[in-house]
This record gives structure tokens, sequence and C-alpha cells, in this order.
């Protein structure tokens, strides 16, 4: 299998991932906890950390946290906050020692990675009984505008989605190899968002960073964005509903 190019790796894409991207974290964290209880974690890992959005949200439930990425842009332009350090690195071979963490969090990130390769490291680098918030944030409408769904269908087949590693099986339904399900959760996150916000996130979403390494002007794209999104917010702020997910697991011996 073929790992899918990481478009996250693009120039620039770091600051505008940043500014662009809302801070739900904790809030999706919360829900993680709420799951797997709220025990003193003394050391935590952050796969796929980004600009360390993730990583300083998990500091706040973590005495020590690494945040690690395989894109030295993203890295470049992460949060630096006194517990938090991070590193360079694939979330299928992990530059980290047996059994070195008690939790570990990965946002929106492993539909890019190969799934049993993944888990068997996240088995590795965990110490028996520590856990796992896997949590994913997309938006999916707008809240009393029809013409939301049109607009969304017109994006997406305008600037497809990257290729994404195939998921091998539902940690829902079978949790993977080492592993128990401790639970899951689907919850509404609406936020509050200008068109010139909604555009800066859209810019740093896999299918307009795509589009841009394949060659379309950034400027045109975030152009696009912008007056295709006018006719939705009319002028004024509108409500755009995220939906969150937490899938959380357990290592067992």
């Amino acid at each position: 299998m073929t790992t899918p190019d990481n478009p996250f790796a693009a120039a620039e894409i770091g600051e505008l991932y940043h500014r662009g991207r809302p801070y739900h974290h904790p809030r999706s964290l919360a829900h993680v906890r709420a799951i797997v209880g709220d025990a003193p974690v003394a050391r935590a890992l952050d796969i796929a950390c980004g600009t360390g959005l993730s990583t300083v949200a998990l500091a706040a439930n973590a005495e020590r946290v690494v945040g690690l990425d395989i894109s030295r842009e993203m890295v470049r332009a992460a949060r630096a906050e006194p517990a938090v350090t991070y590193a360079l690195g694939r979330a299928e071979a992990l530059p980290f020692a047996a059994r070195s963490f008690d939790a570990v969090t990965c946002s929106s990130g492993v539909h890019w990675f190969d799934q049993a390769r993944f888990f068997a490291e996240l088995h590795r680098v965990l110490r028996p009984g520590g856990w796992i918030g896997l949590y994913d944030h997309y938006f999916l409408g707008m809240r009393d505008v029809d013409a939301f769904a049109d607009w969304s269908r017109a994006l997406f087949e305008r600037y497809p989605l990257p290729p994404r590693n195939p998921q091998v099986g539902d940690p829902r339904v079978e949790a993977p190899h080492g592993f128990e399900l401790a639970g899951d959760e689907t919850f509404g996150d609406p936020i509050e968002m200008t068109r010139e916000a909604f555009a800066d996130y859209l810019i740093t979403v896999s299918n307009c960073v795509d589009a841009v390494e394949r060659g379309t002007p950034r400027a045109d794209v975030y152009a696009w964005l912008i007056e295709s999104t006018d006719p939705l917010f009319g002028g004024s702020a509108r409500t755009v509903d995220f939906v969150g997910s937490v899938i959380c697991l357990r290592r067992v011996p």
C-alpha cells in the first residue's frame, strides 16, 4: 500500500493553519476525559500535532507533553509552552522508547496513517492501562442557510479530497489488537464565524491545500472561497455547525 502524500508539508501552511483553525481542542478533550476519567497523566504524546493547538490543549491534562508531526512546516509554527516539546517523526515509526507515555491523543490525523503500523506503535509506547483519545472535527452545515448544501457540493467538486489511507476496521466495533474500547461520542460544536474566518479555515483543509500543491495559486483558491461564500453570510457572521467525534481506547497487557 502506498502512503498518501502529506499536503500539510506545504510551504507556509503552518502559519495559515495556526491562524485559520478553530481552537476546539479543549472542548474535544473534555469529551475524551469524560470517557477515560480524570486520573493524573504524567507524560502524554500528541500525534499529528500540527501547529500545536491540540498539544497545548493536552498540556492542560498532563504534566509533560510531546507533540509529534511529520511536517517541518507545521512544527516550525507550533505554539511554545513550558510543559511542551515538539519532535519530527512518523506515526508509524514513533521515535520513543517502549512504555514512554501514559496517554496519547491524535486530532484529525488517523486517516493519513497506515492503521496496522500506527496501532502497533501506540501499543509499544503506551504503558499498560494508558489511554488513547482519537478525535476529529469538521464542518457539517450552516444554520438557516439552505444554499449551504449546494455550496458544499461545489467546493468538493472543484477541490476534491486528496487520497487518504484506507481505514482498516472501525475501532468502535472491533478494537485494535492490544486495546479495548473505553467509549466513543459524537457531538455538535457550533461556532460563529465571519466569511473571512470561514475562508481562513477552508484554505487549511486538505482539499484546498492539495489544490495549491498541484498548481492552483493559493490567492485564486482563497478568492473563490470568499466569493462563493458571500451569499451564505450576507454581510454578517453566521453559525457554522461543526461536528466533533471522539474514540477512546485503553491499552491492555
